[in-house]
């Protein structure tokens, strides 16, 4: 029983690190589980994103135009990574490709750009809601 235990944190691990810029957690490295709960609960100290509901309102405040912040979802990552965009999607401006979490912990924030598909629009810092990366500016519309 203890031994099942101890991969609970693993578990809970992977499960925040599935999203854009999620860490390499990996089922078979136990101590990747535990480092990630050392983060959650150090950065959960004071956090000022600590809950879905307010990181969508900060969201929806920096994101109020155009694009509009739809959704929020936590993810633990490990460093800076490259935007996803999906098929139809808006490319980020040609210097705003990578995004560079500030903490462990950040909200991706999604919405539609240019009537396109749900996408990453920006990161939000879990414990400080500093905005750590933004789509805007847009870049120019490609022409058909």
């Amino acid at each position: 029983m203890i031994v099942a235990g101890a991969w609970v944190p693993v578990l809970v691990a992977n499960h925040y690190a599935d999203g854009p810029g999620g860490a390499d957690v990996g089922y078979a490295r136990v101590d990747q589980g535990w480092k990630f709960l050392y983060h959650a609960i150090h950065l959960s100290r004071d956090a000022r994103l600590g809950s879905p509901e307010l990181a969508l309102d900060r969201a929806r405040d920096v994101w109020a135009g155009s694009p509009v912040a739809e959704t929020v979802e936590l993810v633990y990552a490990d460093g800076a990574f490259a935007v996803p965009v999906p098929e139809g999607g808006t490319r980020p401006a040609a210097g705003s490709r990578v995004a560079e979490p500030l903490s462990r912990l950040g909200w991706v924030v999604r919405g539609h750009v240019r009537n396109g598909p749900l996408q990453m629009i920006g990161l939000l810092d879990y414990p400080t809601g500093r905005v750590a990366w933004n789509i805007r500016p847009l870049p120019d519309p490609v022409a058909p």
